[in-house]
């Protein structure tokens, strides 16, 4: 009987301390739909501000307001395929600012009509000091080559708060091209 009682125990103990442990459990406990402690509406806010931002400031060849939206650590990367540059990884700010600089340097003319793209499906995870968010985007063709997004691109980024304020750590992207939003 002693036996067989510190056996079942035993086999309770795990099994309590996965239940203790959960993903449900943890989950609501940074999950923004029940969070306490997040304003949830304010962050999401304050992240998309960050977002068009970044990408106005992009495509408008504005690299001092691009540069002011990013982390600038080592740590960053940006990862994606498009048609003119296949596979691009780039790792760490002092590569990616100076990456983007020579960009603009070469195509320096703003494309104001660039900024003119559509966001949906936009799938946003916050918790108090990271956020992570997808979305599929809609961009015109421009004409320019180089900066160039139109069609339909799968979108990925991943945001710290640093200073309480978003920035961007982490930008992915696959550029399908020519494909009409859904209506």
């Amino acid at each position: 009987m002693m036996k067989t009682t510190c056996f079942l125990l035993l086999l309770m103990l795990p099994c309590s301390l996965f239940m203790a442990c959960s993903p449900k459990e943890q989950s609501n406990t940074n999950d923004t739909a029940t969070s306490t402690t997040i304003d949830v509406e304010k962050e999401k806010a304050a992240i998309l501000k960050v977002l068009e931002a970044e990408s106005a400031a992009f495509w408008n060849k504005d690299f001092e307001g691009f540069a002011s939206c990013w982390v600038h650590e080592d740590y960053v990367r940006t990862m994606g395929w498009w048609p003119q540059g296949g596979v691009t990884v780039v790792e760490g700010w002092k590569e990616r600012g100076s990456r983007t600089k020579a960009h603009m340097e070469t195509s320096p003319d703003p494309n104001a009509t660039a900024t003119q793209v559509r966001r949906e499906n936009i799938n946003l995870r916050i918790y108090p000091e990271v956020a992570w968010m997808t979305f599929d985007q809609y961009g015109a063709d421009t004409g320019d080559s180089l900066m160039d997004m139109a069609g339909l691109s799968r979108e990925s980024r991943i945001f710290e708060k640093h200073n309480g304020e978003w920035k961007i750590v982490y930008v992915g992207w696959l550029l399908e091209g020519a494909k009409k939003a859904k209506k």
